[in-house]
């Protein structure tokens, strides 16, 4: 296996940063969208991370991303609000709007916030930290209202996309943080192994026959193939149904989507306050009974039980230490970028030979 250069985060976040400011970001912003991409990288998001880098900044310069401005309030009702994002970067959109809610849950005891016209949030479980930390539940739904790569269970036309669904939930230790898609990979991971000339791990796409196959080309042939639903060939009819679910929650209730023909991120935060219902004790002695049943249950390997969130949480402290993986082409496809911006790609750590 060919060895990846491993870079710090520290390095990563700083470059991003500067990468976007060189594109017109406000610095603050430009940290925060650089902080969150890289926290997916850290928690494992390979797909989200800094290999997005490319695609924003050339979103900024065809104007499919705004740099500045703030995002439109189109209604307000207290416990429920809905925003314009006019495009602006979706990580600063989304962080916005939490910093908006988590009182706001506090005060009501339930806040939602829908957001349209967003551009990218990337990873979503890398948003939900700053929720769980107050106690409360951080729940988010979001989908792109143009993007169609999942056809319904038993059809081969693709009408719906990934949607994905993350949570987190509090306990008395470490949060549960779930994020998840609807089908069985995301349209970013398929993209990336066709560009790595490699198939996909198992079958996770049907050809534009009906036919299940790992050849990543099968999703961009004319007409084109798709990605299965959660739950594959023979019960992709639970991830599809869970699919027209994330619609109606982040494109129908924000009041755009498909039916519009605009191509943005539509979303749903929801942030629940446990005191407002059975109050905090009961909620954490639940959640702590689920936590710790579930890791006693024997394992049919030698590894642990995990939750939802362990492996997140174990890959972000090795590569905090040792840095993360990066192949070489993530930078070699921004150089034109970054030689007319004069800005210097990160180095690689020295590795010390075993």
């Amino acid at each position: 296996m060919t060895h990846q250069p491993h870079y710090t985060p520290q390095d990563l976040i700083h470059f991003a940063k500067r990468c976007f400011i060189s594109s017109g970001l406000e610095a603050s912003r430009a940290q925060i969208v650089a902080n969150k991409m890289i926290e997916a990288d850290l928690m494992g998001h390979d797909t989200h991370g800094i290999r997005m880098l490319n695609r924003y900044l050339a979103d900024i310069r065809q104007g499919n991303m705004v740099t500045d401005g703030e995002p439109e309030v189109i209604s307000d009702r207290g416990p429920c609000a809905l925003w314009d994002a006019r495009l602006l970067p979706g990580h600063w959109v989304l962080q916005r709007g939490i910093e908006l809610a988590i009182p706001r849950a506090k005060q009501y005891g339930s806040m939602m916030l829908g957001i349209r016209r967003s551009h990218h949030v990337g990873a979503l479980n890398v948003h939900l930290t700053s929720i769980v930390e107050h106690g409360l539940i951080g729940i988010l739904w979001a989908t792109d209202s143009k993007v169609r790569s999942v056809a319904p269970f038993g059809g081969i036309d693709p009408v719906l996309t990934t949607d994905p669904i993350a949570a987190g939930i509090p306990t008395s230790g470490a949060p549960i943080l779930i994020d998840t898609t609807t089908s069985l990979c995301s349209n970013a991971l398929v993209k990336q192994t066709l560009e790595r000339g490699e198939q996909l791990p198992s079958e996770m796409l049907k050809d534009n026959e009906g036919k299940p196959t790992r050849n990543p080309n099968a999703l961009f042939t004319d007409p084109p193939g798709t990605i299965l639903p959660l739950g594959g060939m023979t019960h992709g009819y639970k991830g599809y149904s869970l699919a027209m679910l994330v619609n109606v929650m982040s494109l129908a209730l924000p009041g755009f989507g498909k039916a519009s023909g605009e191509k943005n991120e539509g979303i749903m935060l929801h942030i629940i306050d446990p005191d407002a219902f059975g109050g905090k004790e009961a909620f954490l002695q639940e959640t702590d009974w689920m936590v710790d049943a579930s890791r006693a249950s024997r394992s049919t390997s030698d590894s642990p039980i995990r939750l939802p969130g362990d492996r997140a949480r174990e890959l972000s402290k090795i590569r905090h230490d040792d840095g993360i993986p990066l192949e070489n082409a993530i930078f070699e496809n921004l150089t034109p970028y970054l030689q007319a911006h004069s800005i210097e790609a990160p180095h690689a750590l020295q590795r010390v030979s075993q």
